[in-house]
């Protein structure tokens, strides 16, 4: 290196270095000026090459700023023209930075570098960028503020680069005109004097040589777009990566919407929670502050509520992580009431409307044409998800026009403060979230207008009540689903309705609205636990009793869905005693009560069942007639009553030829299982195939029709196929609490065991039992416990297994129901040795078979 009196290639030499070092040290210019207590404009002439000779004052506060250690000081005092080049003399401890490492010999990357450790779950994306980068020469990474663009788009910089490609990137934030967008640019290239257009620096790159992130593009999108347009269309070599809030709009670019990190499901299962992006991300950043901070299963409950309610958005991570340092994780939980109070601080790094949530939001929202901000505002109080349907008949009116709706939630969807929800799309059609952050701040923006929220909560009522009158006879009607599906759509916004009747004590309102909106709970097991929250509290505060009592009755059918049999029963047993038994409702209830007692071995339950039958054969409307025998099939097949079961499943069958009477996969389910204990494989195979087409393609609940069909090939010998269904089976298990989940656990162990795999029937049979044991059908366990006698066999654990199978000998022998053949063929495959157990019969079968199955988890342990 020259020592440079006033000569260009000196200028050059010390330019490179100072940019170079301050690159290292992840210094923007700024950042650098305020250290060095210098003004922003010398940084800038000194790293362009435009100062001669830099006074020796300033090149003494720059080195103190970069932190450089005495040899390197007097290099760097030398490459500005101050003394002359000696040696670098090394320190035993290294210095952070080193002159002579930095000098410019090669150093590709200008501007902001990566964080080792910023990102978090986002392999997949990263890989996913990666490729889109290697393949298309325009690539805009779009979100709402805080969701992690930036470090995303550096981290794929880095991995895409090569040894010999430049990475050049150009913090947009401090730009604050389109026709600056070049400048800019230039100014991170660190460009040589006079040099005034991008042609300069951009022509005679080979592909891959180049590429441009253009961080924060969202306030300038017409400079940029503008800029990136001729850089694709013109320079082959480059390539550009952008972050916006807002797509380019150009042809050439491809736009991936960057998504929140993925949340706990549930804050009871350690694993899932520990497994959870968010909740890493959180605890990472936590320890920073609170070093020892650990995930245990003592905090596990409460992070996952934290990560939950802060959406997994990363900045609202970082900055709650923040907190943690002088906060317990539950005081920044109950905290977030007042969210943007809480997470204003203290970063003080990034761009200045990303140091503060509240300014985060506030810099999209401010974007916004007057119409759009009022309809995110007014969208607040819908809840979440939610349809264009139900946007366009709450929250038009001044100045937002009905027909302008779509367009404007175009809008929002851009620029990133409301996200579309692609899940179960051909079930539930086009509908919208937004997260609960933007929520919230959209939610204090419609309550300073006035009474504006109060409102739009009153004409959520108004709609909710209109929609479901529109319900009446959907059950009877060929478009059923799609109706009923249509309103599940917005189950959200029935809750608000809901939430603002009770306020109002406007109960009898309340009360027809769910029960219109009753089937439309049924078809996601996830939000049932909301109906029957509010058919029970409509029960209670209701003044009609046969109002009252059909409440319940659906309070019944959605616990028994959610899995809450002893639930099921209590309210079926108390709908029951205020509907008469013969109306539509009261064979509802009666059903249910069935049912429900079928669930939990209760005799009394399957004495209803003939004249129960009776009366809905007497019934006028054919399709609740076909429901309830069918129901009663069921009953009696877990009962092992399998010739009478098969008989009303048929006459439920022999029904789909009337009007309104359409198919149900679980009734074909349930004939294919009685075939296969009657041990005629080929008709339960020809049931299980008729389920498969009858149900949605895409059912978010797949679990049920796999797992009938995993059975057929299991008892065919196709074993490898029942593998693939079960592995299919088991993957939707994850995302949901399934009706028959048990069956592809209890599949799953027989396979395992048969394949030598004990450990995994283990696991698969022990959960199986947790299962039934946790939701109380206890009928079920009967078909598990014979399969974990065999797989305590096969572990080696003989004295439980034949202690396990003399008592379910002595079951088998003396109680009712009887194990099915299915079942009791494993067990008399595994107890040659065992004796039946004194003591039997017992006087409560459901206790009985609940202690067994205790002991059972015991030995399994």
């Amino acid at each position: 290196m020259s020592d440079a009196d006033g000569r260009a290639d000196g200028r050059r030499g010390f330019a490179d270095l100072l940019l170079d070092l301050r690159v290292q040290t992840g210094l923007s210019q700024e950042e650098l000026a305020d250290r060095a207590g210098l003004s922003v404009r010398s940084i800038r002439e000194m790293e362009a090459g435009r100062v001669a000779r830099p006074r020796k004052e300033s090149v003494r506060l720059l080195a103190a700023a970069l932190g450089l250690r005495d040899g390197d000081t007097d290099h760097f005092l030398a490459a500005a023209g101050h003394g002359t080049v000696r040696p670098v003399v090394r320190p035993v401890s290294p210095p952070v930075v080193s002159v002579a490492d930095a000098a410019p010999t090669g150093l590709r990357w200008r501007g902001t570098r990566p964080i080792p450790d910023g990102l978090v779950g986002r392999e997949q994306e990263l890989f996913e960028l990666e490729g889109l980068l290697r393949q298309n020469r325009l690539v805009t990474l779009v979100g709402p503020g805080g969701v992690g663009k930036t470090e995303l788009a550096l981290a794929a910089a880095d991995r895409f680069s090569g040894a010999d490609t430049t990475v050049v990137v150009v913090d947009l934030t401090t730009v604050q005109r389109d026709a600056a967008v070049p400048s800019a640019i230039l100014d991170a290239f660190g460009t040589a004097p006079g040099t005034s257009d991008l042609d300069d620096v951009l022509s005679g790159r080979q592909p891959g040589d180049l590429v441009i992130v253009e961080d924060n593009a969202e306030h300038v999108l017409d400079g940029v777009a503008t800029v990136a347009n001729r850089m694709v269309r013109s320079f082959p070599g480059v390539g550009v990566l952008v972050t916006s809030r807002i797509p380019l709009g150009l042809p050439d670019e491809v736009v991936r919407r960057v998504q929140v990190l993925g949340v706990p499901g549930n804050d009871e299962n350690f694993e899932d929670i520990a497994a959870s992006p968010a909740v890493e991300m959180f605890t990472r950043r936590v320890a920073r502050v609170r070093p020892g901070f650990v995930l245990t299963p003592e905090n596990a409950p409460t992070v996952a509520r934290l990560c939950r309610r802060l959406d997994g958005l990363p900045l609202a991570l970082e900055l709650a992580a923040a907190r943690a340092g002088s906060l317990s994780v539950e005081t920044i939980l109950a905290a977030l009431d007042d969210r943007f109070r809480l997470l204003s601080g203290p970063r003080r790094f990034g761009a200045p409307h990303q140091r503060t949530l509240a300014d985060t939001i506030a810099w999209s929202v401010d974007a916004l044409s007057d119409p759009a901000r009022q309809l995110l505002y007014r969208a607040s109080v819908l809840g979440s998800p939610f349809t264009l349907e139900a946007v366009a008949g709450v929250c038009t009116g001044t100045p937002i026009d009905g027909i302008d709706v779509p367009m404007l939630l175009s809008e929002l969807v851009e620029k990133s403060l409301l996200q579309p929800v692609h899940e179960f799309e051909q079930l539930y059609g086009a509908r919208y979230k937004l997260l609960e952050t933007i929520r919230e701040h959209a939610y204090a923006g419609l309550s300073s207008q006035g009474d504006d929220r109060t409102e739009f909560r009153d004409r959520a009522v108004a709609w909710c009540s209109t929609y479901v009158s529109g319900l009446d006879g959907a059950w009877s009607a060929p478009d059923r689903d799609r109706r009923y599906r249509a309103a599940h759509a917005n189950s959200a916004l029935f809750e608000v309705a809901l939430e603002r009747s009770a306020e109002q004590g406007e109960w009898d309102t309340a009360a027809r609205i769910v029960l219109g909106f009753r089937i439309a709970w049924q078809y996601q097991a996830s939000v049932a636990e909301s109906g029957i929250r509010w058919a029970t509290l409509c029960a209670d505060n209701v003044s009609d009793k046969e109002t009252s009592g059909r409440l319940l009755a659906i309070a019944g059918r959605l616990s028994s869905l959610t899995g809450d049999i002893r639930g099921a029963r209590r309210h079926y047993e108390e709908a029951r005693t205020r509907i008469p038994g013969e109306t539509e409702m009261g064979l509802v209830a009666r059903g249910g009560w069935v049912s429900s007692g079928s669930h939990l071995l209760d005799t009394q339950s399957l004495a209803e069942v003939p004249a129960l039958v009776d009366d809905a054969r007497k019934h006028g409307d054919v399709q609740r007639s076909a429901t309830v025998q069918a129901t009663c099939g069921l009953a009696l097949l877990r009962w092992g009553r399998l010739v009478e079961a098969k008989e009303l499943l048929l006459a439920w069958e022999a029904a789909l030829v009337n009007p309104g009477v359409y198919a149900d996969e679980i009734a074909y389910m349930a004939l294919s299982r009685v075939d296969l204990e009657l041990g005629d494989v080929d008709g339960a195979r020809h049931w299980a195939v008729l389920a498969r087409d009858s149900q949605a393609s895409d059912d978010p609940e797949r679990t049920k029709v796999a797992g009938c069909l995993a059975m057929v090939e299991f008892h065919a010998g196709q074993y490898d196929e029942a593998q693939a269904l079960l592995d299919q089976a088991d993957a939707d298990i994850r995302g949901h609490r399934g009706y028959f989940d048990y069956l592809v656990m209890l599949y799953r162990s027989r396979l395992a065991r048969a394949a030598g795999e004990t450990e995994q029937a283990r696991i698969a049979v022990r959960d199986a039992v947790n299962r039934l044991l946790l939701e109380g059908r206890v009928v079920y366990l009967l078909e598990v416990l014979p399969e974990a006698v065999a797989v305590l066999h096969a572990l080696g654990r003989t004295e439980p297994a034949d202690r396990l199978c003399g008592q379910l000998l002595a079951w088998q022998r003396t109680m009712d129901p009887p194990m099915l053949p299915t079942a009791w063929a494993v067990l008399q495959e595994s107890c040659e040795r065992a004796s039946m157990a004194d003591g039997w019969p017992e006087t409560d079968p459901a206790a009985a078979v609940q202690r067994l199955a205790n002991d059972v988890l015991v030995a399994l342990s």
